[in-house]
């Protein structure tokens, strides 16, 4: 018998038939190993048990046929295409090569071939586009069950399918043991290793349904084990992270609640269960991170100053981290406004500061005379050291990745780590959120502000819009302030949007009695900045803008939004979006223009807005339209958190499942857990950073 020679996980060369081209390729779908090559299952199976009449051949329609080719030629011109014609049954069906025409010069005429594609008819013309072609012979064996690889056609299937045949006859060889017991396979009800891999990439060819349940259990099979690695991991960042040295906190109640007392509203018992789970954290010894999701306008910046002010009364610094000036400038102001009776120093640090004043402000941040910085990319610079750092604060944290949160906490002069608490107004679902944010503390503010009225949102078609200009003006009338958001600054005739500049000239001339602005990224930063001054000080009645306003923007007498071709923006977007209204206990109005050619889908998620004002009711109605989405490619916890094979479904799934299987878990020996999650792709020595 001939041995295989011996493979290296990390040399894709080793295999046959795989030069610096093909493993160039292999490498841009994800395939980056031998591991990742066996573990690239099938997104389905192709059901090729039975043939297609001829009869009933449909334009645009999945079909499969066999049939003897008739004749092969060459189209002329300088890129020349393959056509062959074939007959089935009484007639004839024309297949077309496009491109790369000679690695198809093995299909000859007389050659019986099955083949499968999209059928185009035009007139008696019935052809297909580079469908899948086998040819058939008395010696080879007929495969009536295929599986479908995403290869985005960077390698051909056939190809593909010859490399995981040829590794995984490589495994059973080796005689490859299984790093889950049979006890965990029993329990947790799925099959083994080679069982899995045989199921996903070699089904049987008998019965479709059958093959397709046991392709499903392979799949699961892995699903498992993945969110088990994942898991492991996770534990073992949380472990070490838990041995570094946290802030020192002392706590005094007394003038804790006298800030309480002196605020001009009530809080509601969802912020004092927020403030009651961050102060627990604070008292630990190690540091800790935790998660403050609330919907827009729940009010979590009274829950993060709060927790400043904890901080602060414990002789520590804070850093409060913000995507944008504006914002950055907004909270500057709130914080100095609630503080405004109490000894905190309150810094703001922006890039547009002079040398001189920015000096002058690290001195500070470094002797400690600032208590709370508050800043946007400029606070992460490595000449912003603090003199005794106890908290960072990161407001939007889906804005930043890992690395530049990384760099933060190592601005601090004393050997400890700050306690870390990020907000996020970006709804995300609840079942969702149990696996995206496992690495963190979580809590949730699900209660809005007593007084405030649900903000009435309408749909409007783009060429019904004269009701709207009437309603503008009574708004206008009551002296209130409106958003007017563009989704691009110039005219773009393939978009056909209502550009921001041409809908400020429209206003502008509708409403001549009354001030309008423009706000977006392509205007003077000061320009910008003084145009949100007087939109926030009253003096601007309509600020026609991008989504620049998008997160945290916070102006009471703002009661309207109008949202131009709205069916181009995110569920998440929109609600954000109009999340800049009703933050007073005036009626507020959210009015989505959308042209009447959108789709069903599209149409059904704007929808969605108008019945829920709750952004987790809008989430959970995300994910049910969008299906898998992109949720897993959040960074959070400084995870990517791009899984090989889970998706968002399958995350929700199988949760309660992972949970309740990591006590048997533990229990696999350390080899075969560094073997486990080195097969997906994770080493030790790339534990994630908490």
């Amino acid at each position: 018998m001939v041995t295989k020679p011996t493979l290296d996980d990390n040399n894709l060369e080793g295999l046959p038939s795989v030069g610096p081209a093909t493993k160039t390729r292999l490498n841009s779908i994800g395939i980056k190993r031998i591991s990742d090559l066996i573990l690239f299952l099938p997104i389905f199976l192709i059901d090729k048990t039975s043939l297609t009449k001829v009869s009933e051949i449909e334009h645009s329609s999945s079909c499969l046929f066999i049939g003897v080719i008739d004749k092969v030629f060459k189209s002329k011109g300088a890129r020349q295409n393959l056509i062959l014609s074939i007959k089935v049954e009484h007639i004839y069906i024309q297949i077309r090569y496009l491109h790369k025409i000679m690695i198809y010069s093995n299909l000859k005429p007389g050659l019986k071939i099955r083949f499968s594609g999209i059928v185009r008819v035009k007139g008696k013309t019935i052809e297909m586009i580079h469908p899948e072609v086998e040819v058939l012979s008395e010696n080879k064996k007929i495969e009536n069950v295929v599986p479908y690889y995403k290869t985005r056609k960077m390698i051909s299937q056939n190809k593909l399918r010859k490399l995981i045949k040829y590794v995984y006859d490589y495994i059973l060889i080796k005689n490859n043991k299984d790093v889950l017991s049979n006890q965990i396979l029993s329990r947790l009800k799925l099959p083994n290793y080679l069982d899995a891999l045989k199921y996903c990439h070699f089904p049987s060819s008998e019965n479709y349904e059958n093959s397709n349940d046991l392709f499903e259990s392979g799949r699961q099979r892995f699903v498992v084990e993945e969110l088990i690695a994942y898991k492991l991991i996770l534990n073992d960042a949380k472990s070490k992270y838990k041995l570094n040295r946290g802030p020192n906190f002392s706590f005094d109640d007394y003038k804790i609640n006298n800030f309480i007392s002196s605020l001009s509203f009530e809080l509601t018992t969802s912020q004092n269960k927020a403030i009651g789970d961050i102060k627990n954290s604070l008292s630990n010894t190690h540091p800790t991170k935790r998660l403050i999701q609330g919907d827009v306008g729940s009010g979590k910046t009274i829950v993060a100053a709060i927790a400043s002010f904890y901080t602060v009364l414990s002789k520590l610094q804070v850093a409060i981290l913000v995507p944008t000036e504006i914002l950055a400038d907004q909270h500057t102001e709130n914080f100095r406004k609630l503080f405004s009776g109490f000894p905190v120093n309150i810094t703001c640090l922006k890039s547009n500061i002079k040398d001189k004043e920015k000096k002058m402000i690290l001195g500070k941040i470094l002797d400690g005379t600032v208590d709370i910085l508050i800043g946007t990319h400029s606070l992460i610079q490595k000449n912003v050291i603090f003199k005794n750092l106890g908290l960072i604060i990161i407001d939007e944290q889906h804005k930043f990745g890992i690395n530049q949160r990384v760099k933060i906490l190592s601005n601090n002069t004393k050997d400890i780590y700050p306690h870390e608490i990020y907000l996020s107004a970006t709804p995300i679902p609840r079942s969702l959120s149990l696996v995206l944010y496992e690495g963190l503390d979580y809590t949730v503010i699900d209660q809005l502000p007593k007084g405030r009225k649900p903000i009435i949102t309408k749909l409007i078609d783009s060429e019904e819009k004269d009701g709207l200009y009437d309603d503008i003006l009574k708004i206008l009338q009551l002296n209130q302030q409106i958003y007017w958001v563009c989704s691009c600054i110039d005219f773009t005739e393939t978009l056909e949007t209502e550009y921001l500049l041409s809908m400020y000239e429209k206003l502008s001339s509708r409403f001549k009695n009354y001030n309008i602005a423009v706000l977006h990224g392509r205007n003077d930063p000061k320009e910008n900045t003084n145009n949100m001054k007087l939109f926030i000080d009253g003096k601007i009645d309509i600020l026609v803008c991008t989504t620049m306003i998008e997160v945290g923007v916070d102006v009471k007498n703002a009661t309207c939004i109008v949202i131009e071709d709205s069916n181009r923006f995110g569920l998440s977007q929109l609600h954000q979006l109009r999340g800049r209204v009703g933050r007073s206990n005036n009626q507020s109005y959210c009015y989505l223009i959308y042209k009447n050619n959108i789709s069903d889908v599209a149409m059904s998620r704007l929808s969605a807005l108008e019945k829920y004002n709750n952004g987790f009711n809008i989430a959970e109605e995300d994910l049910k339209l969008r299906g898998e989405g992109d949720y897993l490619g959040i960074r959070q916890s400084g995870s990517n958190q791009n899984f090989k094979l889970v998706n968002p479904n399958d995350t929700i799934l199988n949760y309660d499942i992972v949970k309740d299987a990591m006590s048997s878990i533990d229990k696999i020996n350390s080899e075969d857990k560094d073997k486990l999650i080195r097969r997906w792709g994770i080493a030790r020595a790339e534990t994630i950073d908490l």
